[in-house]
């Protein structure tokens, strides 16, 4: 029984979740409407925050080391450069995804080359 309620209050979260973060979508772009902010600043900003927890979780146990985090800094900003630029140059939606699995492995080459880490979701 214990189980069936958590995997409904899960669900829920999950929803809400979805919910709060179109909230907060819709709101950025209300308020650049509203400030005449160029749209492609706010996709700009949400690409970089939506890749936020990816990296943190990718790159858990190497977050202490003095340049990991201007590190992941510069990929954030490269992802919200691709994105912006795929956007701009009106890239058919259809090839964003082997653009940005590109983008990523040559993240994960460079975290390679530079710390001599291999990213991975585990829990370290």
């Amino acid at each position: 029984m214990r189980i069936a309620i958590t995997g409904v209050r899960d669900g829920l979260v999950v929803i809400g979740l979805a919910l709060l973060l179109c909230l907060f979508l819709l709101g950025a772009f209300v308020v650049a409407d509203a400030y005449h902010i160029n749209v492609l600043w706010v996709c700009f900003a949400w690409s970089s925050i939506l890749m936020i927890p990816a990296f943190l979780r990718a790159f858990r146990g190497h977050l202490k080391r003095p340049l990991m985090i201007p590190f992941l800094a510069g990929l954030t900003m490269v992802h919200g450069i691709v994105f912006i630029s795929l956007i701009e140059w009106r890239v058919p939606v259809v090839y964003w995804f082997p653009i940005f699995i590109v983008e990523l492995s040559a993240g994960a080459w460079a975290s390679y080359r530079f710390f001599g880490i291999i990213p991975s979701g585990d829990n370290i």
